[in-house]
């Protein structure tokens, strides 16, 4: 065989080859299900909107989740007085659970896990601070009805377990969309 069509036959090959991996990648991603799908099963889908509450001392306490990247995401806000961060929830699926990371305005990050307990979310975190301290925490996220959920704040054990008993409890208010008239 000469170069030339050594070369011909190596370009098809890599073509071939290519063509194969594209289609294996759009098949699998494809198939793959999505967080929205997973929670809408699970029936953890109530969670996605804007909610409020506020201290006891007047501070107001803003959380946002909202689907983003056609549902294989969650994009999460968080804002109370000078504190904010932004993160993400996205599923893994060779780990089957729902992987939660975020950045803070002091130069935290925290990453986590989600997962469906009965009717309730529950997420487990560490959050590093920017000097480096670790706390972990948990939250139970229960529905009370369409516009009121309540979140529970615990402490973890050393096996990373949910304590007996909450720091402190609060419920946050659906804030609805304001619509603008045409």
């Amino acid at each position: 065989m000469n170069k030339q069509q050594t070369t011909k036959v190596n370009l098809g090959k890599t073509a071939l080859f290519a063509l194969a991996v594209l289609i294996i990648w759009s098949g699998s991603a494809m198939a793959q299900q999505s967080l929205r799908d997973l929670a809408q099963e699970y029936g953890g889908d109530w969670l996605a909107g804007r909610w409020t509450a506020t201290t006891d001392d007047g501070t107001e306490i803003l959380l946002v989740y909202r689907w983003g990247l056609d549902g294989h995401a969650v994009i999460v806000d968080f804002k109370m007085g000078e504190y904010a961060s932004h993160g993400m929830i996205y599923y893994v699926p060779d780990d089957e659970k729902a992987t939660a990371i975020s950045v803070d305005n002091r130069g935290g990050r925290s990453k986590g896990t989600w997962e469906a307990q009965d009717d309730k979310l529950v997420s487990k975190n560490e959050r590093i601070d920017a000097e480096g301290n670790v706390q972990k925490s948990g939250a139970v996220y229960s529905k009370v009805d369409a516009r009121t959920i309540k979140i529970a704040l615990y402490g973890l054990d050393q096996y990373d377990e949910l304590n007996d008993e909450p720091w402190y409890t609060m419920d946050f208010k659906r804030q609805v969309r304001k619509t603008t008239k045409k």
